[in-house]
Formats: structure tokens, C-alpha cells, sequence
């Protein structure tokens, strides 16, 4: 029992996250990631329920052996509170640390049966001698003094937040920033969303926004609340939400100790890698960045409203199935976009080779490997993705609507579409892009009866059309143009690795230096993401590398 007391304490100490927040911003950090308390709060939470669940075990035991010391589980104060506690501890920590549950039991289940600790704990201040009282009673109290200080005073009201889709499963949402609400670098908030659920706080990473005094934050579907979320913001809007925050994040220490830091992200976890990006752009420290993504919403948003930075690699690995569209404006020479999946020691290995090597330093590069697509082509490839999105069908009864609207004469059209209507589908699908002359010279050719009006049929062939002629040639010079390598390129291409090579590109003798500028001491690698086989992959890194790594996952 004494072995456990100190866990007990630092379980409920673990979680306050104002305190820790706070004591993060002192000399104490020196010593303790106060910014990586969960890991603590997970770890010693495994531990308390193991060797509580032997503890109550031998006892009930011990007494089940001896004639009528079984009755003290019932008839002495020690017994009682321990079987509330015996009871309870299956219910607080196996939901949150059996993967097998963890997939099976919503959030919110889980996370209301977590709250049973206080109970737990209330039971263990009666359990033994007057000593157990105060320490689990005063972590509990700090504990609770910690929540409630967070409520009143960190809990901000985002009257108008605005909320847009970004793709089919991910959402952004953009508030200025409250009154109070301090630094949002290297942070996550707690986000409540009062017309989908009163009771669910959830965390997310919170970032800079594109608006000065502005905060983002971006979520990816992936249970219950999130897809009630999607369904709502079908189209723009602006809704209120409760901000609880901003907490310092896991990546905040490592990111201000190192000199050199590797951020792998995976889907929307490129959140906390945009957020250091714009924190060190104007510092030495050099960040590189390798993001995978098949969500092509989230790609073409970061790469139209990011400024990335010149003194790090941008490598972004897109797994998705349309095509990526090209912001207008010219993107650095030191962000590549590849397809495929990466290979991360190789692509790891050849940013610490280049930086280290001087060979190719992303701030010298002066190679545009991926340049402004033409507005010809940005069109084709906008109608590519819309009929990606929607169906001619669709695509017909929208345009049909349209005609309607323009429609002059007294009878409603129902089988057929006129020119204005057709026109008013184009603008929609491609703004800035729609080419009038293009799309009237393409109506003109599929009206054959020259009506000006066309049918179910003849509007499959018009949209056919708008790919057609030069185009699949032009999207395979995209891609071709893509796929080229610079001296840079070629250190990220995963079909370069040689699986016998040890260390291809000889950066041991950086790492392994004690006192060189390059050493692993002065790296770090930072993962957020939910991929387990990219998680493994860096941990296998870390191993043979020896630089550290620190995860991000807000997996609770």
C-alpha cells in the first residue's frame, strides 16, 4: 500500500492541467514535462489498477481462509470502502486502457465511468489509518480546486465561430480570440459545442490563424460527435462554442529545447506541426515537416493559407485518390508534394543529411519544382473533382434549377437545361476559372439543334467534353512534373531506399558526435497522428538513431 500511495497522489495531480500548465512555464520544466502529464496520469493509472485488484484479491483471500474474517468485508470500515474501491477500479481504467473496449465504447460512456475515481478516491481517504485521508484527500482537492478554477476563469464563449468543411471528413473552425485567452503556440483547447451535445469536451490542437488575433482549429470525423458535426455544417456557418484553454501541448518542450526538429504528421494531425511552423518561422530553429494525407481538402487548404517556412523541408506524401489542385500562388522551393507513402528512415535520414551536410540547405534552393498551374488547367481538373463529388445526375437537377431560375417563358423546364443554367453550374464548380468562351464554344458544339437547351444526355457528353481534347495529356504532365527530382527531391524518395543499407546516407557520424552542432542531442522528432504502423516506424528510428521522439495523440 505504501508502495501506492504516491501514485495515487500524482494521479489526480497528473490532470490538473491549469496547475501544470502554469508550473510548465517555470524552472521546474528543467527537470519534469509538466506538458506530457497524460502519459504519467496513463502509466501510473495501469499500475494503481494491477496492483489494487492483488491487493483486494490476497485480502479477500486471506480472510476467506480464516473462520468468519470474511464478515470484516461487510461489518468494519475498512472492508466496506475497500470493496467500493475493489469494485470501481475495473470500471475507471480498463474502458480507457483495453483497446479491445476503447473501439467498442463511446467517449462519452467511457469518460463518465473515469469520473468514478472521485468515488474511488472518496472510498481510499476512509479505507486506512488518518494519514491516507490527507494524502489522497489534498491531491483530490487540488484536483478539484484545479477544475474549478479552469471553469470559471479558462472557459471562454466564442459567440460566432465559423465553421467550414474542408472535404468530405474534415472540418475548420475560425474564432477571433477571447478575451484572456493568452498564447494558442504549440497548444490544445477543450471544445464544446452546445446545439451537438451540452456534457462533451473534447481536445483539440488550436493554431494561428490566417486573421491577425485568430485561432483555428481542425477536425477530422472519426466518431460519433464528430460526424454529428459534418452533418451539421453541410454548408459555412457561423455557430458558438466554449473554449477551455489554451494548454500547453506535448510538443511544446521538445520543440523549445531542440535546435533541429523532424515533425511527422499523419492526416489532421499536421495541426500542431502548422502551429510550430508559424511559432519558429523567424527563430535558428530549423523545423522540417513530413505530412501524410489522403484527405485532398485538407492538402489544397494548408497549401493555399500556410506560410511555410524557407529554413525546413516541407515533404507532404498524399495517399488520396483525385488529384490535388495547385494553389494559384507559387508554392517554396522547399515544399514537395509526392504520391505515395514515404518511407520514413529514408526520408528522415536524407532531411538530417542535407541539413547536415550543407548539401542542398531548403533555404538555397532555388529549383520551383512545383510551380502555378495554368487556369486551363486548374479548370479541368476542378470539373475532375466535382464529378468526383456528385454525380451527372446531380450535377443536372443543380443546373436544371439554375435554368428555371433564368427560365423566361411561362412553361417550368423539367427534362431539358438552357445555356444560362448551364453557365451558372460552371461558376459555381470552378469560380475564378470559368472560362465563358470555352464552355460556350463546348454548348454550342453538343447543341445540336441549335435550342440552346440541352438534355439528360447531351449534358453527360458537355461534361465529358470539358476533359477531353488535351487534357489527360496536360494532368499527366502535372504529375510527371511532380514526380521530377532535384538533387533535394531525390534524398525523399522512397523508391531510392537500399533495404541493405544500414545507414545510406552516413549520419551516424553527425548524431553520434557528443559535442557537434549536429548531434542527436540537438534533434528531435515529433509524431502526432493516429497510424500505428508510422508510430512504430519512428520508434524504430528512435532506437537505431537514438534521437528522442514525443507523441501527440489524443487517444483518451
Amino acid at each position: 500500500a505504501w508502495f501506492d500511495y504516491p501514485l495515487y497522489m500524482l494521479l489526480f495531480l497528473s490532470k490538473c492541467s491549469n496547475l501544470n500548465n502554469f508550473l510548465q512555464t517555470t524552472a521546474a520544466r528543467c527537470w519534469i514535462n509538466f506538458s506530457d502529464s497524460h502519459k504519467v496520469h496513463s502509466l501510473f493509472g495501469c499500475i494503481v489498477a494491477i496492483e489494487t485488484t492483488s491487493h483486494s484479491f490476497f485480502h479477500l483471500l486471506r480472510w476467506a481462509r480464516r473462520s468468519n474474517d470474511i464478515q470484516l468485508l461487510w461489518t468494519t470500515k475498512t472492508g466496506i470502502t475497500g470493496l467500493i474501491a475493489f469494485s470501481l477500479t475495473p470500471l475507471i481504467a480498463l474502458p480507457m486502457a483495453v483497446p479491445f473496449l476503447k473501439k467498442r465504447m463511446k467517449f462519452e460512456w467511457r469518460k463518465a465511468l473515469h469520473y468514478l475515481a472521485i468515488v474511488w478516491a472518496a472510498a481510499l481517504m476512509c479505507h486506512a489509518p488518518q494519514r491516507i485521508f490527507w494524502m489522497i484527500g489534498m491531491p483530490l482537492f487540488v484536483y478539484a480546486a484545479d477544475y474549478i478554477v479552469g471553469s470559471l476563469f479558462k472557459c471562454h464563449l466564442v459567440e460566432s465561430a465559423h465553421f467550414q468543411r474542408l472535404g468530405d471528413s474534415s472540418c475548420l473552425i475560425e474564432f477571433e480570440n477571447p478575451a484572456g485567452f493568452g498564447k494558442q503556440n504549440s497548444a490544445y483547447v477543450y471544445l464544446m459545442l452546445p446545439w451537438i451535445s451540452k456534457t462533451q469536451f473534447h481536445a483539440f490542437t488550436v493554431f494561428p490563424g490566417n486573421k491577425p488575433n485568430h485561432s483555428s482549429i481542425c477536425i477530422h470525423k472519426c466518431g460519433d460527435w464528430t460526424g454529428k458535426l459534418m452533418k451539421q455544417i453541410s454548408i459555412p456557418a457561423h455557430k458558438p462554442a466554449f473554449v477551455v484553454g489554451p494548454f500547453l501541448s506535448p510538443f511544446s518542450s521538445p520543440a523549445m529545447d531542440s535546435e533541429f526538429l523532424v515533425a511527422v504528421a499523419s492526416g489532421i494531425g499536421v495541426t500542431p506541426a502548422i502551429s510550430l511552423i508559424k511559432q519558429y518561422s523567424c527563430t535558428s530553429r530549423r523545423l522540417n515537416l513530413v505530412w501524410i494525407c489522403r484527405d485532398a481538402g485538407l492538402v489544397e487548404h494548408f497549401l493555399q493559407n500556410v506560410e511555410f517556412g524557407s529554413d525546413g523541408y516541407s515533404l507532404i506524401y498524399y495517399t488520396g485518390k483525385r488529384s490535388i489542385i495547385l494553389p494559384e500562388k507559387k508554392l517554396p522551393s522547399n515544399v514537395f508534394l509526392f504520391n505515395g507513402r514515404p518511407n520514413l528512415e529514408r526520408t528522415i535520414s536524407g532531411i538530417i543529411h542535407s541539413i547536415c551536410s550543407g548539401e542542398g540547405l531548403p533555404e538555397e534552393l532555388s529549383k520551383k519544382v512545383v510551380t502555378k498551374t495554368p487556369a486551363d488547367m486548374r479548370a479541368k481538373l476542378l470539373v475532375e473533382r466535382a464529378l468526383s463529388l456528385y454525380t451527372v445526375d446531380q450535377l443536372f437537377d443543380y443546373s436544371l434549377k439554375a435554368s428555371n431560375y433564368y427560365n423566361e417563358s411561362q412553361e417550368p423546364l423539367t427534362n431539358e437545361i438552357n445555356y444560362q443554367g448551364v453557365l451558372s453550374t460552371m461558376r459555381h464548380l470552378l469560380a475564378n476559372d470559368c472560362n465563358v468562351d470555352s464552355i460556350t464554344k463546348i454548348f454550342e458544339r453538343v447543341d445540336v439543334d441549335g435550342n440552346c437547351r440541352l438534355n439528360r444526355v447531351e449534358f453527360e457528353d458537355f461534361m465529358h467534353l470539358l476533359l477531353q481534347g488535351n487534357c489527360t495529356e496536360e494532368i499527366q504532365t502535372v504529375k510527371r512534373g511532380l514526380e521530377k527530382m532535384s538533387t533535394a527531391r531525390d534524398l525523399f524518395q522512397s523508391q531510392k531506399m537500399n533495404p541493405s543499407s544500414k545507414d545510406e546516407f552516413g549520419i551516424r557520424q553527425h548524431l553520434h558526435s557528443e559535442d557537434g552542432k549536429f548531434s542527436a542531442k540537438n534533434w528531435s522528432m515529433l509524431y502526432c497522428g493516429g497510424s500505428a504502423p508510422v508510430l512504430s516506424q519512428l520508434q524504430d528510428y528512435k532506437k537505431k538513431f537514438g534521437i528522442n521522439l514525443s507523441v501527440e495523440k489524443f487517444d483518451w
